[in-house]
């Protein structure tokens, strides 16, 4: 047991070494790490560590509303590595979806499982096995080896700590969705930059007094956004989840539903029926980078 307490903590530390020499070398640009592309520029990167997150006007937004803010958990330095993985992860997740069911599958029992990834396409094959990498060694996956050809064959095991745990159930959709938003942002902020903030799950009291978390709220120039995410269960809470879309007075081009299983005549359909535009978690960044294009501002002549 000592030795295997001793391996997982080195494991850990080459990890967060590794990503502590990205960091150094322009890691905090997520698209140049997930996406292969280059690094960002000094500017790019100057304008990026000067970035306060203010939320005082989201916070009076909420007061407006009758909703009180009780609590706002810290985001701290393990947030920047789980949020890489999770946006990676949020991009190619047609690639990895079978790959994260199976993880979602066998976290109540641990078990270990298998993928016959014969038939997947080499792009396929590339991201599972490079989330499973980055999982393995930040210890969210206990056990892990792939078996190139002819096998194709990937062993995998969820390791069931409270982190982990929080992640695979939900919490990875989350942090892609505030870091698509940023994204999005970021892609239309040239020449000038847009102005934002975010509260990333606040806990609120609602004008009746019951408690509620709200996954995202942002605030891009002079306009109020919120998103949840949900990889599951979706349909226990899009009723409340519209009625709360009515409290902060959103329509449904500010009040956003990502789902990870859901058909496109489904997203269709709940967007008709409730006070939300849900959509599939393969659509977001593009659905969401148009519905606040109206914000770019005028380049000068």
């Amino acid at each position: 047991m000592e030795r295997e307490i001793i391996a997982l903590l080195e494991r850990i530390a080459n990890a967060l070494e590794r990503i502590a020499d990205s960091a150094g070398n322009g890691g905090s640009n997520k698209t140049a790490l997930l996406k292969g592309s280059s690094a960002s520029s000094p500017a790019e990167r100057k304008s990026e560590c000067s970035f306060v997150n203010d939320f005082s006007e989201i916070e009076e937004y909420l007061n407006s509303r009758g909703i009180r803010i009780k609590n706002i958990r810290p985001e701290g330095e393990a947030d920047e590595v789980l949020d890489r993985i999770a946006f990676f992860m949020g991009n190619r997740f047609s690639h990895i979806k079978d790959l994260y069911r199976q993880i979602k599958r066998n976290l109540n029992t641990g078990r270990g499982f298998k993928i016959d990834l014969k038939d997947y396409r080499q792009e396929e094959i590339a991201s599972i096995t490079q989330l499973c990498t980055n999982l393995y060694e930040i210890a969210f996956l206990e056990e892990y080896k792939y078996f190139k050809s002819p096998k194709y064959l990937l062993y995998a095991k969820v390791n069931r700590i409270p982190k982990a745990i929080n992640f695979f159930t939900g919490g990875w959709l989350e942090r892609y969705a505030k870091s698509a938003v940023i994204e999005a942002i970021k892609s239309i902020s040239h020449p000038i930059p847009l102005n934002y903030s975010y509260l990333k799950n606040p806990q609120v009291i609602l004008p009746n007094g019951d408690d509620f978390e709200l996954d995202l709220l942002f605030k891009i120039e002079n306009e109020i956004f919120w998103i949840e995410a949900k990889t599951g269960d979706y349909q226990r809470y899009i009723d409340k989840y519209s009625k709360v879309a009515d409290i902060l007075q959103l329509d449904y081009r500010h009040a956003y539903m990502i789902l990870t299983d859901i058909t496109q005549t489904g997203a269709e359909a709940l967007r008709a029926l409730f006070r939300m535009y849900v959509v599939r978690i393969d659509d977001f960044y593009e659905t969401f980078k148009e519905a606040i294009y109206h914000l770019k501002p005028a380049q000068e002549a």
